[in-house]
């Protein structure tokens, strides 16, 4: 499931619920979409090592803005998870 966590600039930031893997541990998947004339700018971070998994649309300057705010909410994204997710264990 995805959650809502912001709006800003027209960047729309959404978070999966909490997965546990018995290789990996937990991870959350943070979505970026920005509108664009043919469609969505996207880009996808994996926490916890704020690793960006794949993006589109978004210049180099504007990917290092997006993993600092995607660092910086890290924390308050885990928290919220916890709170209102689910924990889905992956299978295997």
């Amino acid at each position: 499931m995805k959650h809502y966590y912001s709006t800003i600039d027209g960047i729309v930031t959404t978070f999966s619920d909490i997965h546990r893997s018995a290789l990996r541990g937990e991870s959350i998947l943070v979505c970026m979409e920005r509108a664009n004339a043919h469609g969505f700018d996207t880009a996808e971070y994996l926490l916890p090592s704020i690793t960006c998994t794949k993006y589109s649309g978004f210049n180099e300057e504007e990917r290092a803005k997006l993993t600092e705010f995607v660092r910086n909410n890290s924390s308050l994204i885990w928290e919220i998870a916890r709170e209102d997710g689910e924990v889905i264990a992956d299978v295997g």
